[in-house]
């Protein structure tokens, strides 16, 4: 049945094992200085994972955290993104560098990899951080005032972002590997209203580690990063693989230059038990804005092919859905490659939604879904969309804006 039309109460956690083809060679892209920066182990309370998809509650909220502290450290400078570009679409895989080819992007030093790959290599150069909470396997940030930065770190945790946590978190040329068995998302922030936090992810690879048939770890089935009342996010160039998900992310949110794909569903007998969104405003109101990025969760990236069933785990690549009467506004899709979900777009909910110059590659119900009366969806702008390969290299057709 199609997801508009599936009662579901999601379990927290996506995923799309999935296919396309083994790229090429890693741009290594410089880094900044390290920094110290808060690393203390007390462990503190662990959050339950959030849910969202098609007729979900809302996602639930974390746990208060202890205190510990984190100095700050003169801000990193995060690369600015090139410019979004128009008009006619090349024929090339990349859209005619509009967006990335398959493994360019991320942290520094990472090599073409495989799902299955039990861990990633500890790049020269890096340092390794383990887990705060042994039991939770995660590495806590619970409170930090100014400027964190984070750079050259092999997280062999997930990073747990506290109330406490206002400020700017900057990091860059990093991998987060959450080992398995671990109990949140890979970054999980849970910072309170009380201030801003603004979370800037440059250069980074996002894969926890996989686990077998029947085994258990949220950051597999789970989006990769959540927003918060008053943060502010931004991914540019930012790998995320083996998740069920890129963004849980609704407001104040920019994506670009990132390659989304191997959505995990490896670990599901039914990989219907996984039901969410690639890019998910879930009950958001906007700003999101995804330019110059490729997001093809349900693809197999060593192999080239999409996996059996991909669909079945995530009902869109770029999903909207509205909680309790919230409005997405100033949502803008530009100049992406956007493929193998259970659609490609599915808008549940929006206002003068953007999507102009996007390749739409294969997915299971089609590019874009329409949705029903009940939807209040209506589009600012649909232009320039067309029809792409499973590899990203765009046609003459073109997607018609949803009904």
């Amino acid at each position: 049945m199609r997801p508009g039309l599936r009662k579901v109460v999601l379990p927290a956690g996506l995923a799309v094992l999935l296919a396309a083809a083994v790229a090429i060679v890693v741009a290594l892209r410089g880094g900044g200085s390290e920094t110290a920066t808060g690393t203390n182990a007390t462990p503190g309370a662990t959050a339950p994972r959030a849910t969202s998809g098609p007729n979900s509650s809302p996602p639930a909220s974390a746990p208060a955290s202890g205190a510990t502290s984190a100095p700050a450290s003169s801000p990193a400078k995060e690369p600015t993104a090139a410019p979004s570009r128009t008009g006619a679409l090349p024929a090339t895989a990349t859209g005619g560098g509009r967006y990335p080819a398959r493994f360019t992007v991320g942290a520094p030093g990472v090599r073409p990899y495989k799902q299955s790959d039990a861990a990633l290599p500890v790049p020269k150069g890096y340092r390794v951080v383990q887990p705060s909470n042994q039991e939770s396997k995660e590495w806590n940030l619970y409170d930090c005032n100014g400027t964190v930065n984070l750079d050259r770190r092999y997280f062999r945790a997930s990073i747990y972002i506290g109330t406490g946590c206002h400020g700017t978190v900057n990091i860059t040329n990093s991998i987060i590997a959450p080992p398995p068995g671990s109990v949140n998302r890979a970054i999980l922030v849970n910072a309170d209203a009380s201030g801003s936090l603004r979370l800037n992810l440059t250069n980074v690879t996002i894969r926890p580690e996989p686990v077998g048939l029947g085994g258990t770890s949220t950051p597999l089935n789970d989006h990769a990063i959540n927003d918060c009342a008053t943060c502010t996010i931004s991914l540019n160039r930012v790998d995320v693989a083996n998740t069920g998900g890129m963004c849980l992310c609704g407001a104040r949110t920019t994506i670009r230059n990132s390659w989304l794909h191997d959505n995990y569903i490896a670990n599901l007998r039914d990989p219907g038990e996984a039901h969410t969104g690639g890019v998910f405003p879930y009950g958001g109101s906007g700003p999101v804005t995804i330019e110059n990025s490729r997001l093809e969760p349900g693809i197999d990236a060593h192999t080239g092919k999409p996996v059996k069933n991909y669909w079945k785990a995530i009902t869109a690549v770029l999903f909207t859905q509205s909680v309790d009467g919230s409005v997405l506004r100033d949502y803008s899709v530009r100049n992406s490659f956007i493929s193998l979900g259970g659609y490609g777009l599915y808008a549940q909910t929006g206002t003068d939604l953007k999507v102009s110059d996007n390749v739409f590659g294969p997915s299971h119900w089609g590019a874009a879904g329409g949705c029903d009366k009940n939807c209040p969806v209506t589009f600012g702008e649909w232009s320039n969309n067309v029809v792409g390969t499973i590899d990203g290299v765009p046609t003459g057709k073109k997607v018609p804006q949803p009904n």
